[in-house]
């Protein structure tokens, strides 16, 4: 046998050691990479399998998992990495790869107060030497990487400080290339959110232009895992509603304002709740078809904006909204930052256009709850219907149109146009039929104390205004309007609105009435609610005030007939005037039982006594004639008496009272005591007079008026003649 020479078994020696090392490296590598990660990245790192392919110049690793500092919890995992090397670049001084397989990555990023879960594995700029950043600053690296593909990744950020998990599934990433001097590149990237939602983007990039496009197509987010930091600005308690998007963007890779967006987007079945868990706001579906948002240029074109069933829910209590408590933490800002945003935003806004071709509400809902009375009101619109014509901000006559059903039977529609240049400058026309009045019964116990048992309210309303001049015209009509009894709520308002509305009532228990309407927008106190509103209650005060025009259509009465009913002095019984006057009285109550007639008796004492003792004088003056007494009352028998010198001397004694008076003289043959007893009984036979009249030969029930005697002794001068003041009531 041949023996090998010693040279040929030296090298047979070194290229064994050579193809064992070469063959075993993966496992020598693997085995010093997990055993000494800690030292080299203080980590705990497991390989399942490391493999070198010498002929490919490919690495591929399976089944590695780098943990988390405290060497329990997996940090980065993945099933299977493969990267194909070209080592023949390098000649030229490129560093290229000419593939990147990663297959089941799964990273876990937590974030806390002091920071992320991999800021120990970063090196800071501190500790990189100046000569490496010089150098990497001087010369431009050349590199190249072709087919990267990701499969089946999976992403976990969870935030300790929001306690919220974001969790994106099936990550799919496709790059054809990335390069150092590439013209163009290509990248492809879906992944999931949540259950159902996905993601899509592909985007080029053009180096020579320097610009970029995106396509993302986003489908079925569930927006509930974004509510942690929605809620730093609204107190909310449950966010729902998924989201769709498909957007292309086109912009410019050195100016990031340069950016111009296309597309759509939607929002199905969004709610949210208050802390309460109440809802507040919600809508099963909110479509926006974006022509185009240039971001650079300040040019906003948005086309149909469609909201399906949106639904608010609106309360008011004493000190706030529920909305004002919602967004309070957005509604707080300092002063002065607010004015320097303001001023800001004016200097943006010169260059600003925006323009949004319509917006359609379909079947909407508003809940308004008013907590501010003595009992909660509910009230709902339900079947809310918009149509809003084309926006801008240079838009002079913006047409709306618009319908909605009311609680409980009722619909309101109309139209509004409106000029955005000046607010002063709209007409809007209305129509409200069929309103339920008994649901605002609340409002009546609060202001009136009375409430409302039934009632349906028919309105009319246009509004033209213009910035010097404003002209409302109202019509009115209700019908089969009343009122429930008493409650022992406290009157909020004096006014007697209830016997104005009562009165207003025709023969067919139907109230109509127009209330024209106009101002001038340019004076400082101007506000339309508010001038409308205090037309209406100067209308309805005044009709309370002064009933009898009403009244006395009625009867087809004189009003100032049934205002008063005139006395004679010393006179007890009724005249033919003063019985029919109360006859057309009970007729109104015939047709009115809810009304409530007083009659107070005023007259002038002092007169009324004198005439009386007058009267008496006379009298006995007559007797001791045997003689009958004359049928003379008053000023009529007052002219007798001075003209008769029998009467004056059946009244003198003596000499020292040829100088008195008449009134004089029968007051000393009266008496004090007799000339006011003889007053009182007048007025009390004038009330029992009047009060048998009504009851016995009307027959008007005793709670439908009221007969009294004013306070005689503080009359003005003007209330000091005989006669019964009418006044009237509502039970």
């Amino acid at each position: 046998m041949k023996r090998l020479s010693k040279k040929k078994i030296i090298l047979l020696s070194i290229l064994t050691v050579i193809i064992l090392l070469f063959f075993f490296l993966s496992t020598i590598v693997k085995n010093y990479l997990v055993n000494h990660s800690e030292e080299l990245i203080g980590r705990k790192l497991e390989i399942a399998e490391l493999h070198f392919n010498y002929a490919e110049v490919s690495v591929r690793v399976n089944g590695l998992c780098l943990y988390e500092s405290n060497d329990a919890d997996q940090f980065v995992s993945f099933n299977e990495l493969y990267v194909n090397i070209s080592p023949w670049k390098l000649i030229s001084g490129e560093y290229s790869v000419s593939q990147i397989y990663l297959d089941g990555l799964n990273v876990s990023i937590i974030q806390d107060s002091v920071g992320f879960n991999f800021d120990d594995l970063l090196v800071s700029e501190e500790e990189i030497p100046d000569t490496v950043q010089a150098n990497q600053e001087s010369k431009t690296t050349k590199f190249s990487i072709y087919d990267i593909e990701i499969k089946n990744g999976y992403i976990a950020y969870f935030d300790k400080q929001k306690d919220n998990l974001l969790d994106l599934k099936n990550i799919n990433l496709d790059l054809p290339l990335i390069a150092w001097d590439n013209q163009k590149s290509e990248m492809g990237v879906d992944f999931s959110i949540g259950g159902e939602g996905n993601v899509g983007i592909n985007a080029n990039v053009d180096h020579a232009t320097e610009r970029y496009m995106i396509d993302l197509k986003v489908t079925d987010i569930n927006i509930k895992p974004f509510m942690a930091y929605i809620k730093d600005y609204i107190k909310i308690s449950s966010m729902e509603g998924k989201m769709n998007t498909s957007l292309k963007i086109n912009g410019s890779m050195i100016d990031f304002m340069d950016v111009f967006v296309k597309g759509s987007t939607s929002l199905q079945d969004f709610s949210l709740n208050d802390l309460e868990g109440k809802r507040f706001l919600a809508a099963k579906s909110t479509n926006v078809n974006l022509d185009s948002l240039n971001i650079g240029t300040s040019q906003y074109e948005i086309g149909k904006i469609v909201m399906e069933e949106p639904e608010i829910y609106a309360t008011l209590f004493k000190e706030n909204t529920n909305f004002e408590r919602i967004f309070e933490p957005v509604m707080i800002v300092d002063t002065a930052e607010l004015a320097k945003v303001e001023q800001d935003s004016l200097k943006q806004d010169q260059a600003l256009f925006y323009a949004i071709d319509s917006v359609i509400v379909k079947g909407g809902l508003l809940q308004f709850s008013d907590k501010t009375l003595n009992r909660d009101f509910v009230y709902d619109i339900k079947d809310i219907a918009l149509n809003l014509g084309r926006l801008t901000e240079t838009s002079d006559n913006v047409p709306l149109s618009y319908s909605m059903n009311l609680n409980g039977g009722g619909k309101l529609k109309g139209s509004l146009n409106f000029n955005l240049q000046e607010v002063h400058d709209f007409n809007l026309r209305a129509r409200l039929t069929g309103l339920e009045l008994m649901s605002f019964s609340p409002y009546t116990e609060f202001y009136i104390a009375r409430p409302i048992t039934q009632g349906t309210f028919n309105y009319h309303c246009s509004i033209d205004m213009k910035p010097d001049h404003m002209d409302n015209q109202n019509n009115i009509k209700i019908s089969e309007f009343d009122f429930g009894k008493k409650t022992k709520d406290p009157n909020t308002i004096k006014a007697p609105v209830r016997l104005a509305l009562y009165l207003l009532k025709d023969q067919n228990d139907i109230i109509q009435f127009d209330l024209p309407v106009s101002g001038n927008p340019n004076e400082p106190d101007f506000k339309l609610g508010r001038i409308i509103w205090k037309t209406l209650m100067n209308f309805l005060v005044k009709t309370a005030a002064k009933p009898f025009g009403i009244l006395g259509s009625i009867t087809g009465t004189n009003p100032e007939d049934i205002e008063t009913i005139q006395l004679n002095y010393t006179s007890v019984s009724l005249d033919d005037k003063e019985k029919s006057t109360l006859k057309d009285i009970s007729e109104i109550l015939q047709k009115k039982n809810e009304l409530v007639f007083s009659f107070t008796q005023e007259t002038d004492t002092k007169q009324e006594r004198n005439y009386l003792i007058l009267e008496d004088c006379v009298n006995d003056y007559f007797k001791s004639r045997s003689e009958e007494m004359p049928n003379l009352k008053s000023k009529k028998l007052e002219n007798w008496a001075n003209q008769s010198s029998e009467f004056r001397n059946y009244l003198v004694k003596d000499s020292t009272e040829v100088s008195k008076s008449l009134v004089e003289l029968c007051f000393e043959k009266i008496g004090n005591v007799k000339a006011n007893q003889m007053l009182d009984s007048l007025i009390k036979e004038r009330n029992k007079e009047i009060t048998s009249y009504l009851l016995d030969s009307l027959q008007v029930p005793q709670d439908n008026f009221i007969v009294k005697t004013a306070d005689l002794r503080n009359l003005s001068d003007q209330q000091k003649k005989p006669k019964f003041r009418v006044e009237v009531s509502i039970k």
